[in-house]
């Protein structure tokens, strides 16, 4: 594998010719082999040297990547924690050669716990979606919303897993830019998240179906906002009673969830410091850079440029 820096990147080959020692990076980051980008699915490694002392790094993210090892056995762990959810049966069971959890099966190994899995039926189908992560800050999230550690749980779907690992991926591609309060936000949510699908209130009703569809479509679709028939068809409900039930659930209307989408998005962008406003604005639905603008500054104080100058390149 090659490992690539931010300013650097060569074989170990490469690296054993030169005759000056290289300098560690302030910030390395495994690149994805070539053609990852045509697979369905993603993996990357963010960082490789454990850092005891951190409030919270992600060391590797995979999203639906197939389980390609079988019987994969660290007696004394990783070091760090390994969160992974099986979206297809697992083995978690080395002394059984066959599935031993359904679908949809989540295990947060603490460091130094012993880990097992395995694919449960086939080799390169069976999906799996995972996080390295570690620091106080995951011990502070894992122990204030009472996850379960070390013992397979069941969660309902993958929704909350793969939402939050895209934003985690996301946030750590921007390297040495990704914000760190930001990310800890990040994993701060898939916790609550994932409490919440595991611990659900008592008097609090199911999401339907239709409303997931609804929000799903919205985050696919962000630069638009769809026409309320077309989504009141998708949710199989009125206009009047989804807007009514979107705002119950998701605690807005569907409007204001497009343009919190549209706002996270053109944040995220400004980074990217060749990237003018006006080519922000249009790539997030707003082809009037006014609009985006003061759509902006509504959002977070600060229009596009004065975000930039202030949060970026400082």
């Amino acid at each position: 594998m090659v490992i690539c820096y931010v300013d650097n990147c060569m074989t170990s080959k490469q690296r054993s010719s030169l005759s000056e020692p290289l300098q560690p990076p302030g910030f390395t980051m495994w690149g994805e082999l070539p053609g990852d980008a045509k697979r369905n699915w993603k993996r990357q490694w963010f960082g490789h040297e454990l850092t005891p002392e951190a409030a919270f790094n992600v060391r590797g993210i995979g999203i639906g990547e197939p389980l390609f090892n079988p019987n994969v056995h660290r007696p004394h762990g990783t070091g760090d924690w390994l969160i992974m959810l099986f979206q297809e049966a697992p083995r978690l069971d080395r002394f059984n050669p066959k599935p031993s959890h359904p679908a949809m099966t989540l295990i947060l190994w603490p460091p130094g716990a012993e880990q097992f899995y395995s694919w449960g039926k086939t080799p390169d189908t069976e999906r799996h979606s995972w996080m390295h992560v570690e620091g106080s800050w995951v011990t502070q999230q894992v122990e204030s919303q009472k996850l379960p550690v070390g013992k397979p749980f069941s969660l309902p779907d993958d929704s909350v897993m793969v939402e939050s690992l895209t934003t985690m991926f996301e946030e750590m591609q921007l390297g040495i830019n990704s914000d760190p309060v930001m990310l800890k936000n990040h994993f701060e949510n898939w916790a609550r998240g994932i409490r919440r699908q595991i611990h659900p209130s008592a008097s609090a009703r199911s999401i339907p179906q239709g409303l997931l569809s609804v929000r799903r479509q919205l985050d696919a679709d962000f630069r638009r906002i769809p026409p309320l028939d077309e989504l009141a068809q998708l949710a199989a409900m009125s206009r009047s009673h989804l807007c009514h039930r979107f705002r119950e659930c998701f605690g807005s209307s569907i409007s204001e969830y497009v343009i919190r989408k549209r706002m996270a998005v053109a944040q995220r962008m400004l980074y990217e410091v060749d990237a003018r406003p006006g080519e922000i604005a249009e790539a997030v639905g707003y082809p009037d850079i006014f609009q985006f603008s003061k759509q902006f500054k509504k959002s977070f104080g600060l229009s596009p440029s004065e975000y930039r100058k202030r949060e970026v390149r400082s």
